[in-house]
């Protein structure tokens, strides 16, 4: 362990905790909401001890957005997370893999609640434009990032023969250069593509033979109810919490075993040679991806009363 590199970081953390607590504070005397909502640890904490200060605890919901397991082994979250959550008004979980999850770390289940993450499918034209490559492609997308398990896909793709199909992964990630390097180690390069972040996501959606949720964990994979909302049919391996609560398998999509490359890559196939079965999941895709609207998750957020 380094601590020369650890030890400075901890007072300065602290201090900017501190300082926008503070401000929060100030913020919630200032303009007395009814409901704070605060998002994911950086903000949750500051927000926590800001209601703290200034008397608005009873009005805080905090939410977490990912596997909680994962959370936990980053300190000072190991610590914070189960003692300081509890304070809160509302625990939001996206799925209820991790509203379970969060209990097992001894939050009270009475404040525990599981809100799924909404999505808007934007009706754009995207469906009529031209497509964004000239090959048949399969489409990832996310930061690139461990997390998200491009490495696998890149290995589940290098067994895919026809050289017309092109795998494409939108996002940007400190693992950019490290993903662009494993593709040419496994003599892919000509066929992956690594065009960054894009603004017509819808796009790229709406052209894809498949959409493929690689990730080794998740919360509630915004993206892959994207990808459903918007016709696309999709494969994702089953990380602990989140696919397995969005996909009906072979209905919507497909489940695959986590760490199974060699299954990812046959449900990739099976989708890209059978064209019914993949109308099929489009279909159930869509259908499912209406249960996400944002019509239907925001009310959750702002009911009426806490109770």
């Amino acid at each position: 362990m380094d601590l020369g590199v650890a030890a400075p970081a901890l007072p300065s953390k602290v201090h900017r905790l501190f300082i926008g607590s503070v401000r929060l504070a100030r913020l919630f005397r200032e303009f007395d909401p009814d409901r704070i909502i605060s998002f994911m640890e950086g903000a949750n904490f500051p927000s926590l001890f800001g209601a703290m200060m200034s008397g608005y605890l009873g009005k805080l919901w905090v939410s977490v957005r990912n596997d909680p397991i994962r959370i936990r082994i980053n300190f000072p979250y190991l610590l914070f997370i189960p003692f300081l959550y509890r304070f809160a008004n509302r625990i939001v979980a996206p799925s209820a893999g991790v509203r379970d999850g969060l209990a097992r770390l001894g939050l009270p289940r009475a404040k525990l609640l599981a809100i799924r993450n909404p999505v808007v499918v934007q009706r754009s034209g995207a469906i009529a434009s031209r497509p964004p490559l000239p090959y048949p492609y399969i489409l990832g997308a996310g930061k690139l990032h461990r997390q998200k398990g491009f490495d696998r896909l890149l290995k589940a793709f290098r067994g895919i023969d026809a050289q017309d199909v092109r795998l494409v992964i939108l996002g940007d990630g400190s693992e950019r250069d490290r993903l662009i390097s494993m593709a040419d180690r496994l003599g892919i390069a000509s066929r992956v593509h690594f065009p960054g972040a894009s603004s017509e996501i819808e796009r790229w959606f709406h052209h894809a033979l498949c959409f493929v949720l690689s990730s080794r964990y998740e919360g509630s994979p915004n993206v892959l109810i994207e990808a459903m909302a918007n016709g696309c049919p999709v494969a994702s391996f089953d990380c602990r919490y989140g696919p397995s609560e969005i996909i009906e398998d072979g209905i919507s999509g497909l489940l695959v075993a986590q760490n199974d490359v060699n299954g990812l890559r046959g449900a990739i196939i099976r989708i890209l040679t059978d064209g019914e079965f993949r109308r099929h999941l489009a279909y159930g895709g869509r259908i499912r991806g209406r249960l996400f609207s944002v019509g239907r998750i925001a009310p959750l957020w702002l009911p009426d009363e806490d109770t």
